[in-house]
């Protein structure tokens, strides 16, 4: 199943923002990426290096970046 996947990676749900964040490195899934993309793809993304200091967001359309600060500033 695709969220014991991420909980196993160290994600975990954030109710508010409907995300699977883990802030050890600086990455968070959409809820709807998760649901529409398959495990193999889930698992190599959760897998790929992060760059640098900023987050890395995983979503089906990418958020404008206002919306990518705003997630910045409020995940940490």
């Amino acid at each position: 199943m695709k969220q014991d996947i991420l909980l196993r990676a160290g994600y975990r749900y954030n109710f508010d923002r409907d995300l699977y964040v883990n802030r050890k490195v600086k990455k968070a899934f959409s809820l709807e990426f998760v649901d529409d993309k398959p495990e193999e793809e889930l698992v190599r993304r959760i897998q790929e290096a992060s760059s640098g200091n900023g987050w890395k967001f995983y979503f089906n359309a990418d958020p404008p970046e206002g919306i990518k600060r705003e997630l910045e500033r409020v995940l940490g």
